[in-house]
């Protein structure tokens, strides 16, 4: 049999104590996560406005030679991105067509674009 007062776990104190230290820790990591979480955010949005970018491109290279124009009348919106995409005719030569797709958006009051550009020649 046991006698006297054993230390089987810890004190109310002890574990007030160890949840003051974590909180006063995890409030100067707080910063780091905010930061973690916007940059994600903006990569997200970034990769999001390529993809389009990419998607309008492929289908202005493969699409006949002759609609280029007609494909390229509006701008196509994808939520808060913008996606535009201008035919140059006869630009660098005569017989070619520049095309270029530019993804635009807004992201904390800065206006950033994403641009593909690309030569293709009459058949």
């Amino acid at each position: 049999m046991r006698q006297g007062r054993g230390r089987d776990g810890f004190t109310l104190v002890e574990v007030m104590v160890s949840l003051v230290i974590f909180l006063i820790t995890s409030m100067g990591l707080l910063p780091l996560l905010l930061t973690s979480v916007r940059v994600n955010h903006d990569n997200s949005r970034n990769a999001q406005a390529r993809r389009l970018a990419d998607e309008v491109m492929a289908e202005l290279q493969v699409i006949d030679y002759a609609g280029l124009l007609l494909a390229t009348e509006r701008p196509l919106l994808a939520g808060d991105i913008e996606v535009q995409p201008q035919v140059e005719r006869d630009v660098p030569h005569a017989g070619q067509s520049r095309i270029t797709v530019s993804a635009v958006w807004q992201q904390r009051g800065q206006d950033h674009r994403y641009q593909l550009q690309t030569v293709r020649t009459a058949p």
